[in-house]
């Protein structure tokens, strides 16, 4: 079957640019606002209701970063070349990205509380393509192929879960699993949105998120299924450490 047919006006490097933008918005407050400015203030102080707000603010700005990166991910799964190259820049960045994370989430060099999203997105490649891997035997297969299609699909998806929680990778399984949704759902935009949207407003459970997944899947359901400028291909990867250790450097030396 073929993908949709794209109607939309964004491009895959605007999703990717406001993806990065949402990002750097969302680890500025979680740090610079939250770690040094809100914990250091009583709740009682003048000034701290209003802090809270723009910090809400902007951790909601910062929802829409991780499902355009999950559904670009699904894009680039269904549009490479070789999966396996995917995967290893994927986990090459992943292990880059591992101590600015640390530093940033909770100012120490290596801490195994949690990992960073690149093992998330990681994670779910290697469980479509594990699914699609073993679906693929199992439609060859002489007797029930549909079942055994969909038990590798949910055995895949089940694994996948089970390292990000053992892992504890940012998104955990809910991650994982919105990479999997997205994938399955690829034949229909508006059904990618609606079941993203709605799956991660259940899993992060904070209401005052709602508006940022709501414009994370806005863009997406405009993505007109082109790439967009290709130069600086690395520079999107490489920002994520590097904007993590900048901040945490901002971090060491505000008072």
């Amino acid at each position: 079957m073929g993908m949709p047919k794209p109607r939309g006006a964004v491009t895959g490097s605007q999703l990717k640019m406001v993806a990065v933008v949402a990002m750097l918005i969302d680890h500025t407050a979680y740090l610079l606002l939250g770690c040094k400015v809100l914990s250091a203030l009583p709740a009682s102080a003048a000034g701290y209701a209003g802090y809270i707000q723009v910090y809400r603010v902007m951790r909601c700005v910062g929802r829409a970063a991780f499902p355009i990166y999950a559904f670009l991910l699904t894009e680039g799964i269904v549009h490479t070349r070789d999966w396996k190259k995917y995967g290893l820049r994927l986990g090459v960045f992943a292990l880059v990205s591992e101590i600015p994370f640390d530093l940033l989430c909770f100012q120490q060099l290596v801490s195994w509380e949690r990992q960073n999203v690149f093992f998330t997105l990681l994670l779910g490649l290697l469980a479509v393509e594990g699914a699609e891997y073993a679906a693929g035997r199992a439609s060859r297969a002489q007797s029930y192929p549909g079942e055994k299609s969909s038990l590798a699909w949910i055995v895949a998806a089940g694994i996948g879960c089970q390292a990000a929680v053992f892992l504890r990778t940012d998104y955990d399984a809910g991650g994982v699993l919105l990479v999997v949704l997205l994938y399955l759902l690829r034949q229909s935009r508006l059904r990618q949105c609606v079941a993203g949207f709605l799956w991660l407003l259940v899993t992060e459970a904070r209401w005052y998120y709602a508006a940022g997944l709501a414009a994370a899947f806005l863009l997406i359901g405009m993505y007109n299924g082109e790439r967009g400028r290709q130069r600086g291909k690395y520079a999107f990867y490489a920002f994520y450490p590097l904007h993590l250790a900048v901040l945490y450097l901002i971090y060491c030396y505000l008072p």
